[in-house]
């Protein structure tokens, strides 16, 4: 068995592949190594060779460094042979050999290809993968379902640029049912954060403590026990249609927390709970426009409050 290199005198460092030109052979066969067959190690080889040449933006390798040997890799590219062309630019061919694994690399990785996206001056980027629980770990959102070239049908995922993969890490989403303890800090943060939704939100707040399963329920999200969010499951919307549910709402994020895709975290944890009580869809209100567009919830109709005021209904589907 190979043993695990020794990490007192690693230095784990990411490149652009042009800027280490001279691994340009090993990285082609490592890269394909990991994602082609023995009938396109030309296509590798062309894509890469022309990456280093371009002056577009895209398509771009990198590879990571550690005592001098290749240990990661990922690309950033147009497309990647998905049908969903009118997404761009994508994440491919995210790898850290077996014996590095374990220790964050894939996730510092993840952090640097969101940082040149930024650079590139795209506010998102987007991937497509067979894995369930790995990306959603680091705030990417499930965003549908796409096609890769030969037909076979693949989850597809984005992530804010504007996201810091590192500062999840101390990020923390609990029920209330479960966690009745943080009642008071609730009605506390949201008199104070969003007072004009604070009855609301009260309300149901003490259905989900006085309901022992199922909705509604109360979510919050921590960093380092701090409250800096929420959302809310309920079962009906203060709606005039009553045909839908289950429905996220409100949803929100402390002011200093904006900007770091902590909004997508809690869609798609409200998409995932949805799913896990057995509900295909869920819903949501919104005045927002372009907003949720962005992590895959489409509008389907306007209905009004039951105070008369009108408003855009979204769905999307939840995550089994």
């Amino acid at each position: 068995m190979k043993e695990k290199p020794n990490r007192s005198d690693t230095l784990f460092q990411v490149y652009e592949l042009n800027e280490k030109a001279e691994r340009f052979e090993e990285a082609v066969h490592l890269f394909w190594s990991q994602w082609g067959s023995n009938e396109n190690f030309h296509f590798y080889y062309d894509c890469m060779l022309h990456s280093m040449t371009t002056d577009s933006q895209l398509p771009r390798f990198y590879i990571a460094l550690e005592n001098d040997s290749i240990i990661g890799t990922y690309a950033l590219l147009r497309n990647d042979l998905i049908s969903r062309q009118d997404l761009f630019p994508w994440l491919a061919c995210l790898y850290v050999v077996p014996e590095y694994r374990g220790e964050n690399r894939g996730a510092k990785l993840l952090e640097h290809a969101l940082h040149e996206t930024r650079k590139k001056g795209h506010d998102y980027l987007y991937l497509c993968t067979d894995l369930e629980g790995y990306y959603e770990k680091y705030g990417w959102s499930r965003l549908s379902d796409g096609f890769i070239f030969n037909g076979v049908k693949t989850k597809i995922y984005a992530a804010s640029t504007a996201m810091n993969v590192n500062s999840l890490e101390s990020i923390v989403i609990q029920s209330i049912k479960e966690f009745p303890e943080h009642r008071d800090a609730f009605i506390n943060y949201v008199s104070e954060a969003w007072p004009g939704v604070k009855d609301i939100a009260i309300n149901q707040l003490e259905q989900s403590l006085a309901t022992a399963n199922g909705l509604p329920l109360t979510l919050l999200m921590f960093r380092n026990e701090r409250i800096i969010g929420f959302y809310q499951l309920n079962e009906q919307e203060y709606l005039v249609r009553k045909d839908l549910s289950p429905w996220i709402g409100p949803l929100f994020i402390d002011k200093s927390e904006r900007g770091q895709a902590l909004g997508a975290l809690l869609l798609q944890h409200g998409r995932k709970t949805a799913g896990q009580l057995g509900y295909e869809k869920v819903y949501l209100t919104t005045d927002h426009i372009g907003y949720y567009e962005k992590y895959g919830f489409r509008e389907i109709g306007i209905s009004q409050f039951e105070w008369g005021r009108p408003s855009k209904i979204y769905e999307h589907h939840s995550i089994m």
